[in-house]
């Protein structure tokens, strides 16, 4: 399984749309692949798929937001990650299969209130914090559960634990995408050198 994290350090890149073109032409070679989305504070994935699609999406009830919550706030295992995922459905006969796990359902007051409940400096940082585990944990069980080819993960923009996550500790590379502006640049650079530091510290290497 190849994971590969899609990073803008600042938005209307077109990053959110260049995964779901990404994960489209894979499942057109017959690839399967899974894509999780880790934008939780302005979540599209779900709508950039809705844009391919040639039959509607399944309704979302859930996602990685609801994934965290429950193993966080209420204990409760990761033994499966299904009722988290939904099916994109396939646009020709012949196509691998796209897995979807979105944010949850931003549509529900819920899925904000469960955002805003959960503790990124304690998930992170506190002693005998469980926050590293769990993503490694979810890596594994989207690798034995749905069997991709590929995972594609959307990042959040900026500098964040959740960003960190999908660019430094999940992926085997980082597609990073950016505007020809200072400000892109400066932002990208730092975050590409922190990708450098994270890959040496890990001895794990993560192309850019």
């Amino acid at each position: 399984m190849q994971t590969i994290t899609f990073y803008a350090y600042k938005g209307g890149t077109g990053r959110t749309l260049a995964l779901a073109n990404a994960a489209t032409y894979l499942a057109r070679l017959g690839q399967n692949v899974f894509a999780l989305d880790l934008d939780l504070e302005a979540p599209g994935l779900h709508h950039k798929f809705r844009l391919h699609a040639q039959r509607p999406l399944p309704d979302i009830t859930a996602g990685i937001v609801d994934c965290i919550y429950a193993f966080f706030k209420q204990n409760a295992s990761l033994e499966t990650i299904a009722p988290y995922v939904v099916q994109v459905p396939s646009e020709q006969e012949g196509d691998g299969r796209i897995f979807l796990m979105p944010a949850g359902n931003v549509l529900t007051a819920s899925y904000w209130r469960r955002l805003a409940e959960l503790d990124w400096h304690e998930l992170f940082y506190k002693d005998e914090a469980e926050g590293i585990p769990f993503f490694l944990e979810l890596k594994e069980r989207i690798r034995e559960e749905f069997k991709p080819d590929y995972l594609l993960i959307d990042a959040r923009t900026g500098v964040t634990e959740i960003g960190g996550v999908a660019t430094t500790l999940l992926p085997d590379k980082v597609v990073c995408l950016l505007l020809n502006n200072q400000e892109n640049l400066e932002g990208a650079r730092e975050v590409l050198r922190a990708i450098q530091r994270a890959s040496k510290q890990r001895q794990k290497r993560i192309d850019v």
